[in-house]
């Protein structure tokens, strides 16, 4: 999986919002839709009172709102969830760093000592290399890169795409009160109308009854979700191959930068003691040149 620059990621996160909120404002629309045209076919006093402009809005105000709060929060949890995987990314690059330096002085200090001192330590005569060469520990420090996303709370799914199952058990993980509207309303709804059936009931009971058992059922649908959703906390969402692949190439991009900026200042600190040498060489000349021009 290609590494997308800074504007593609933005586009990519926009659009996934966008996303989010059409899905949303669709499924409100159902429901806003079905009240309005129930209203009108059943409550002339509701035909009576509005007009079509009122209609309107009643139909499409919920879905706007829908799709306003559902791209934010979209949204607001791709940005926290990047700048987390960022932070991820630098504390790995900087252990990364701090175990390569670690390793080169324990490099100088194998130099340093004899081969006595070397076959005197516990171990070292069983031992056929004494050091680790670049690309072994490369190696090593992309084991460790994926050892840290694995267990970063995800589950691993060979292949490049996600099963259907894997995709509804993320959405469930991450969307449940989505869910609970998708399926709660209509619910309510379909117990209502099985209550228009009796007519020996009054309105006043009808609206009772559609609450009780209405409501015994968006509790039992809650209970659910929040217990699907708390193993998937637990057990973690799932991810591709593809997926880890990514995220170990993003972590190596951020030690690379991580190391390019420490060689950077390296260099700089070492031109700025240079200049301070020089100035401070050719001040010593100047106060010699002024000593010699006084003793003359």
């Amino acid at each position: 999986m290609p590494s997308l620059t800074t504007e593609q990621e933005r586009d990519a996160t926009v659009w996934d919002a966008m996303k989010e909120g059409f899905a949303s404002g669709g499924l409100m629309m159902v429901p806003s839709s079905l009240a309005v045209y129930a209203a009108m076919n059943f409550s002339p006093k509701f035909v009576k009172s509005t007009n079509w402009q009122s209609r309107t809005a009643m139909v499409i105000m919920p879905p706007l709102f829908a799709f306003a709060a559902a791209a934010e929060n979209k949204l607001v949890h791709s940005l926290h969830e990047k700048a987390s995987h960022a932070e991820h990314s630098r504390e790995m690059a900087q252990w990364s760093h701090e175990q390569q330096r670690e390793m080169h002085e324990h490099r100088k200090n194998l130099q340093r000592m004899t081969t006595q001192k070397i076959l005197a330590e516990p171990g070292m005569r069983e031992e056929g290399n004494l050091t680790v060469s670049d690309e072994e520990h490369e190696r090593m420090i992309a084991a460790k890169f994926r050892e840290s996303v694995v267990n970063s709370g995800v589950r691993v799914v060979p292949g490049d795409s996600l099963g259907v199952h894997h995709k509804i058990a993320n959405f469930w993980q991450e969307n449940p009160f989505k869910l609970l509207a998708a399926v709660g309303v209509p619910t309510v709804l379909y117990i209502f109308k099985g209550k228009q059936g009796q007519e020996h009931l009054a309105l006043q009971m009808k609206v009772m009854h559609t609450r009780v058992f209405g409501q015994f059922a968006v509790i039992t649908m809650l209970l659910t979700l929040m217990g699907f959703k708390e193993y998937m906390d637990l057990a973690g969402k799932f991810v591709t191959e593809q997926d880890v692949q990514a995220r170990i190439l993003q972590m190596q991009e951020s030690r690379y930068e991580l190391l390019m900026r420490l060689q950077r200042d390296r260099l700089d600190k070492e031109k700025v003691a240079e200049k301070r040498r020089r100035a401070h060489e050719a001040d010593l000349k100047s106060k010699e040149a002024q000593k010699m021009v006084k003793d003359a």
